[in-house]
């Protein structure tokens, strides 16, 4: 499936799959060739309706005899999956036993083959600082109109019942498949720090997160294998909810920040993009030509590769020009004076392409910094670089406001939807700068009805108007679809403005439990990210402590080691410095801007800081998973 495919990318491709006589889509359009008997199915979860359906029509279009299934759906959670009254905690084979049985009853004979391979194959790591999981991205941190579905579905389901208390965990009126779902991705990254001999001391900061840690400390399997590991690593989870802001807009240069933000991604991939390489090759047709991407393609040495991919990450966009232009230089094919020169801009890379047109060979050989120069090249040249700097600076304008109070912030953001014409700027840019308004702001602040009502009722008649007309962006596209209304009218853009200040006023609140972190602004209104913010305190020369970091002791074991501070002695307190290394895995995903920024906090420290999620957004990625994603999974 796409989620698989994803994840070999970042491993090595289709390389790791040489000695397949064909390779396939997960598709009911597709099926094996009539002679082929033998059948390898790689997917994320077998037990969905979905894949299960898509499964059933490949198998049976086909005359396979042996089949198997390789998936990152743990046992375990594969039996509570199929059968959500089993005991996630107790050894159960059920759901493979289901599996197996039920890819024999799709070949048509119970003689055949069927077998079932676990591989946690569910994590990208285009970088050794970050990685990220594709098959979770639609896992995204609930907010209160979120917990009001979960309560309605849970009185559904167990009427008469007083609803269990929510002080302490939302977890009892998650939606089973949003349990599973949760379990899955813990089962995984046990599987991952297992196989790094490692014990992990988890804290959460936010709701979502502390649901997450809870299930993963206390998992029987994961509590056996902590009890036997070599090394420790602290596991610091955290909710994308505490700042959407960052999401949104990025206040610094990040060259991979641009790349993304400007070119297709890859279909089926939730990162990497599309890079055309067809006028460097003088194709006629681009439309029938396969694109390039940014993922290491072997062609070259793999460190090189790897390294070359980093600083598009983390170093200066001079330093990269220059690394990129060493490449071509090297690869040349014509070896001219050019390649001596020392270029510094990204217009001279243009120079560096014209010694490889129409050479197959010389781009196939050297196609990873080719591709990447291109990329470059076209996010240099893009007009999105200037809409994406007036938004910043709209953002910097409001911040000074938003520090003193938020009276009148909505009253320009209104102008600006009424003269968004002149402003050059969409409806899209103007729910960008929404939620970041709404995600900075001080937690006690209140904006004032009459400039909220005035501000949704233009945004709706402008959502109404560009609806009618067919000029919607795509968020707001997806989101009218979801309506459920073949044609925009008043009350399609009345709900869909309701839905939207639902779930601004759900960010607004969502810090609101917090001892720290009430404001996402420093004193001069510049932003001043909840990441950033935390990892300093985090790496504070004091050692700090933080009553915002929950500790998962992980028993009452746990609590013996500590020193019995629970009964008044004086126990040492757990901090995440404690060990080498820190993995901030963030639930609902990281920007490669974090990614680049929290690596500095770390200057002058011996620590090592992985910066992870479920997903590496850019801004449109966040505002679909605000707007566009069914964070309870009750879809699945």
């Amino acid at each position: 499936d796409n989620y698989a495919a994803e994840s070999l990318h970042w491993s090595g491709g289709l390389t790791l799959l040489e000695t397949a006589n064909h390779v396939r889509e997960f598709s009911s359009f597709e099926s094996a060739p009539v002679k082929e008997r033998k059948g390898v199915f790689i997917v994320s979860n077998p037990a969905l309706r979905s894949t299960e359906r898509t499964l059933k029509d490949i198998i049976s279009n086909s005359s396979l005899e042996y089949c198997i299934v390789i998936t990152w759906c743990q046992p375990n959670v594969l039996s509570t999956w199929k059968y959500p009254v089993k005991d996630f905690n107790t050894d159960d084979k059920s759901g493979l036993e289901w599996l197996e049985d039920t890819l024999l009853e799709w070949m048509g004979n119970r003689n055949y083959t069927a077998e079932v391979f676990y591989y946690p194959v569910f994590a990208c790591s285009p970088c050794r600082e970050t990685f990220y999981t594709p098959a979770y991205t639609p896992l995204y941190p609930l907010l209160s109109p979120d917990l009001t579905k979960c309560t309605a579905y849970w009185k559904v389901f167990h009427q008469g019942q007083p609803i269990p208390s929510s002080e302490h965990s939302h977890w009892e009126i998650y939606p089973e498949e949003l349990k599973s779902s949760i379990r899955q991705l813990v089962a995984n990254l046990h599987s991952i720090f297992g196989s790094l001999r490692v014990k992990e001391d988890i804290w959460s900061v936010g709701p979502y997160a502390k649901c997450v840690g809870d299930e993963l400390a206390n998992w029987l399997p994961a509590r056996n294998r902590r009890k036997t590991a070599q090394g420790s690593v602290s596991l610091i989870l955290v909710d994308r909810t505490l700042d959407a802001a960052g999401t949104v807009l990025g206040f610094e240069d990040s060259l991979i920040s641009r790349i993304l933000d400007t070119h297709r991604k890859l279909e089926g991939h939730s990162f990497d993009v599309q890079v055309d390489l067809s006028s460097l090759l003088g194709i006629s047709s681009p439309e029938n030509f396969v694109p390039s991407s940014l993922a290491n393609p072997g062609c070259r040495d793999e460190e090189d590769e790897t390294e070359e991919l980093r600083t598009l990450f983390f170093s200066p966009e001079k330093e990269t020009v220059s690394a990129l232009h060493a490449s071509l230089s090297k690869g040349s094919p014509k070896k001219s004076e050019q390649g001596m020169k020392k270029v510094l801009t990204v217009q001279g890379l243009l120079n560096d392409l014209k010694e490889y047109e129409m050479d197959l060979d010389a781009v196939m050989g050297n196609l990873a910094s080719i591709s990447r120069t291109q990329a470059v090249i076209n996010a240099s040249n893009s007009q999105d670089i200037v809409r994406r700097k007036r938004l910043q600076s709209l953002a910097t304008q409001f911040g000074p406001h938003l520090n003193h109070s938020s009276e009148g912030v909505l009253e320009q953001i209104t102008d600006l939807v009424l003269s968004r014409t002149d402003s050059r700027l969409s409806l899209q840019d103007i729910l960008q700068l929404l939620v970041y308004v709404y995600s900075v702001t001080h937690t006690e602040e209140k904006f004032r009805e009459e400039e909220e009502e005035r501000l949704k009722s233009v945004l709706g008649e402008a959502i109404l108007q560009e609806g009618k007309e067919g000029n919607l962006d795509p968020v707001l596209l997806t989101l009218a679809r979801s309506q459920g209304k073949e044609e925009m009218n008043e009350l399609v853009a009345l709900n869909m403005v309701n839905y939207i200040w639902s779930r601004l006023e759900g960010l607004l609140s969502y810090r609101s439990s917090l001892h720290r972190y009430s404001s996402l602004l420093d004193v001069d209104g510049n932003y001043y990210g909840f990441l950033q913010q935390l990892l300093e305190d985090i790496y504070h020369k004091d050692r700090i402590e933080i009553p915002d970091l929950y500790y998962h002791s992980g028993g009452f074991g746990a609590i013996l080691r500590s020193g019995l501070g629970w009964l008044g002695g004086s126990a040492n307190k757990e901090h995440p410095r404690q060990n080498p290394k820190v993995i901030v895995f963030v639930l609902g995903g990281v920007t490669p801007l974090e990614v680049k920024q929290l690596q500095v906090v770390l200057e002058g420290s011996e620590s090592r800081l992985v910066v992870a999620g479920t997903s590496l957004l850019t801004p449109t990625d966040s505002l679909n998973l605000l707007v566009n994603n069914n964070p309870l999974l009750n879809d699945l």
